[in-house]
């Protein structure tokens, strides 16, 4: 699983370094987020690849997989694509909360403070912070 992660942080890196910059110099590039992304996946890959290596798997600490945990973590794939797809025809603060009450809703949340106050509030908070502070255009 490693070497997949090392992949994908690589890929990730290579599509960070293709973002054009602007012609004037700003004191944060538009490639910090993508590369420190990239940089923190390719370190935690390496350090799981080489922890593999260096000690054996305690086999009573793994459980099977269950069927359960399949369809969530394939939910969790699909609401993510989902979300790519969404936010590219409806505003961030919609597909936002969409996609995050989505996942709460996969991983078994299931009331109103679940599924409507905890998306709101993480929405309105990785909105303020990325499209208000950082000026990301959303």
């Amino acid at each position: 699983m490693g070497a997949v992660f090392l992949l994908l942080g690589v890929v990730i890196l290579i599509l960070a370094r293709s973002i054009e910059l602007p012609d004037h110099a700003l004191a944060i590039s538009p490639r910090i987020w993508p590369e420190a992304l990239g940089i923190g996946i390719i370190a935690l890959s390496a350090v799981q690849i080489v922890s593999a290596f260096i000690s054996a798997p305690k086999t009573d600490d793994v459980e099977p997989a269950t069927r359960v945990g399949v369809l969530r973590v394939g939910g969790f794939v699909l609401a993510t694509l989902a979300f790519g797809v969404l936010w590219y025809y409806i505003h961030f603060l919609v597909s936002g909360m969409v996609f995050v009450a989505a996942l709460t809703w996969i991983a078994g949340g299931r009331g109103i403070k679940d599924l409507v106050l905890f998306p709101a509030g993480i929405t309105v908070v990785l909105y303020a912070v990325f499209a208000i502070l950082l000026r990301v255009p959303v």
